[in-house]
């Protein structure tokens, strides 16, 4: 993979005072199944007071809702047709910008990552700029029930306790005159799900529950218990992120550190009928929590409306730390929002899905976008589809032929996009068979 060399980076100044970076990922974390987004259930209790320390978006958007391709925007700051990383065993190829590390790595700072899933292995391209990546040595083998009969073990993901383990190991040998970046990758909210046996689950798939889910249409009885599980992962990551918190700050670190917590994309948990993600682009899949907390305290308590995205993340950084860069985004700094001085960053959020054969579930490629609370998802092989939020929040009433002025007009912000980032001149990679093996370990078909 051909990078930018760090020389062309613009800068070079290295103040000691500079404030360290931390960016969490909770993988497959839809926004509204955190009770600090209004959940039901308390499912997120320590993100709760982490909110009123930090600025929350209540609605912020996933370019693509596949693992690998999401965080190469946000490393980015691109589409993903921009960097033509569609599916999770594709590679970053023939990239020329820095990435974030890159450009944070120049400037003088210690970076380190710990990945929970194999799916996010140096060999996808992200671990450029990283001086430390772990995304080996994991501990907990995971059991894999298939076919309700034959069970398979594998080394493939760990547990939230584990991430904590290794981010305090390299925090402990860190500089401490010189700030750092960190990335911290957790997986316990993806399928297939390794609960700790040792605790004991605090939600129970009881008729409360059960209630809920299909008054919300979540269309698959047959998975309610994965989804009471799914709620049990969160809680259980919302307890290691407390406890992630409460070392930084008997390190000192708290203070003197930028913190976003986000996510690369949602799950469906049987609403359209679909358990997991990647297949459509509907609000469950592509709306993700995003909180920012400043080392100062800058707008604690702040909510923020105006929508965002995931390719947004690196300017806003880069912009706080007052640090120039070659990166050439297409996100844009949200610090006037935070501050109040700008309304929106762009009329529309913009959103695709890598692309299906004619042989499986779905067919063909898809992209769509936001632009107010209308939505509009565009299909090359499928129906299109035009849906009010307002009106219909859960997607249910496509109405694409009763409001055509409208569907057209959003069609056209559709194709603007697919024009700009090159949609249809994307080429297909080819996978190595050993790398196809290890995302079925991990519950991947593609």
């Amino acid at each position: 993979m051909a990078l930018l060399p760090a020389v062309l980076l613009l800068g070079g100044c290295k103040p000691k005072n500079r404030v360290s970076v931390i960016v969490i990922t909770l993988d497959t974390v839809r926004a509204d199944h955190l009770s600090v987004y209004g959940y039901p259930r308390r499912t997120t209790p320590f993100l709760e007071r982490l909110a009123k320390e930090s600025v929350t978006f209540n609605n912020a958007y996933t370019p693509i809702p596949h693992t690998v391709p999401a965080h190469t925007s946000l490393f980015t700051s691109r589409y993903p047709s921009d960097h033509k990383l569609l599916y999770n065993d594709w590679k970053l190829k023939d990239w020329k910008l820095p990435l974030l590390t890159d450009a944070l790595e120049h400037q003088g700072y210690q970076t380190g990552a710990v990945i929970a899933s194999q799916v996010l292995s140096s060999s996808c391209g992200l671990s450029h700029g990283f001086q430390f990546y772990q995304d080996k040595n994991f501990e907990q083998p995971l059991t894999v029930v298939k076919k309700k009969k034959k069970i398979s073990h594998a080394y493939v993901q760990r547990r939230a306790v584990e991430v904590l383990k290794w981010a305090e190991r390299w925090l402990n040998d860190l500089d401490r005159e010189r700030p750092f970046f960190l990335w911290l990758h957790f997986y316990d909210a993806h399928r297939p799900y390794d609960f700790p046996p040792e605790l004991t689950p605090a939600f129970a798939l009881d008729d409360e529950f059960k209630g809920y889910l299909e008054k919300n249409h979540y269309l698959m009885p047959e998975s309610y218990a994965d989804a009471n599980t799914y709620d049990n992962e969160l809680l259980y990551l919302d307890q290691n992120l407390e406890k992630l918190f409460g070392y930084l700050k008997d390190q000192g670190l708290l203070a003197k550190s930028l913190i976003i917590v986000t996510a690369d994309h949602g799950e469906g948990l049987g609403q359209h009928n679909l358990y997991n993600h990647g297949l459509y682009l509907y609000e469950e899949q592509v709306r993700i929590p995003l909180l920012i907390r400043f080392a100062d305290g800058y707008k604690a308590g702040t909510r923020v409306d105006a929508a965002v995205s995931l390719i947004d993340i690196a300017p806003t950084i880069l912009d706080y730390l007052q640090l120039k860069d070659k990166m050439e985004p297409r996100g844009s700094s949200m610090l006037g929002l935070i501050a109040g001085t700008a309304q929106e960053l762009r009329p529309c959020q913009f959103f695709e899905r890598r692309w299906y054969e004619p042989k499986e579930r779905v067919k063909g490629r898809k992209a769509g976008a936001r632009c107010g609370d209308w939505k509009v998802i565009w299909a090359d092989e499928e129906t299109n589809e035009l849906y009010d939020l307002s009106a219909d929040p859960f997607e249910l009433s496509n109405i694409r032929e009763g409001q055509p002025k409208k569907f057209r007009e959003l069609e056209a912000e559709v194709k603007g996009y697919l024009e700009l980032v090159k949609f249809f001149s994307v080429e297909k990679q080819a996978v190595p068979k050993k790398v196809q093996k290890e995302l079925k370990a991990l519950g991947y078909t593609q």
